[in-house]
């Protein structure tokens, strides 16, 4: 698989990862998910991306690199990071409360999302310089 192509496919699950999360809890307004309510677990998208990248990383590292395993460890960083800054500041609460400080992290999980992709990119010309 070409560099660039990874770059691509990283950067495009990535955003996905973000996207789709965002509009996830922004359409569920706060819906307490059959999982949650079923076991009483806060499982969060945080918890799913630790396991995506788990599975991408052991197919990066005994399989191989192709466009399923960067595609898997750019939406599985996605999630992560998505979740990132708001756990920081999430101190327990309620459910209301935490989507409140999910939703007010928005602007500074959409620039560490740009600061990933600038890196991404950097990273990606400096292979290709070399």
């Amino acid at each position: 698989m070409k560099n660039k192509n990874k770059l691509i496919v990283f950067v495009s699950f990535f955003l996905i990862a973000f996207i789709f999360f965002r509009l996830k809890v922004f359409l569920d307004k706060g819906k307490i998910s059959i999982f949650r309510w079923m076991t009483g677990l806060s499982v969060h998208h945080y918890h799913y991306g630790l396991v995506i990248i788990l599975i991408a990383s052991l197919m990066l590292i005994f399989w191989k690199i192709n466009s399923l395993s960067v595609g898997l460890m750019g939406f599985g960083l996605g999630s992560v990071f998505d979740s990132f800054i708001s756990r920081l500041f999430n101190f327990g609460g309620n459910r209301v409360i935490e989507i409140n400080r999910y939703n007010y992290s928005f602007e500074l999980t959409g620039l560490l999302f740009g600061i990933i992709v600038l890196l991404s990119s950097i990273f990606y010309l400096w292979n290709e310089k070399i």
